[in-house]
């Protein structure tokens, strides 16, 4: 299994937002950028985000713990946990 950087993850999961929210091409988000309310992404699109994040990286993010998940940094900070070791 591969393993990525902290840069790796927020490179692609970043990709993964813009693709669901095209007109977010040019906006810059950053960790502390809520994903919900920053992006305006509606809660459909969260879990079919929260999805493709877990089909990208080959992980499961329990769906109890869907709602802690505010910010990109918390994101990046569950995919950084739930992968396997390097």
């Amino acid at each position: 299994m591969k393993s990525y950087s902290r840069d790796e993850i927020r490179t692609r999961v970043i990709k993964l937002i813009h693709d669901f929210i095209p007109e977010l091409q040019d906006a810059e988000l950053t960790e502390d950028s809520v994903i919900n309310t920053d992006t305006n992404i509606d809660s459909l699109s969260l879990i079919m985000l929260i999805t493709k994040v877990e089909s990208t990286f080959d992980i499961r993010i329990p769906r109890k713990q869907w709602t802690s998940i505010n910010t990109l940094k918390e994101l990046l900070d569950k995919i950084e946990e739930l992968l396997p070791e390097k």
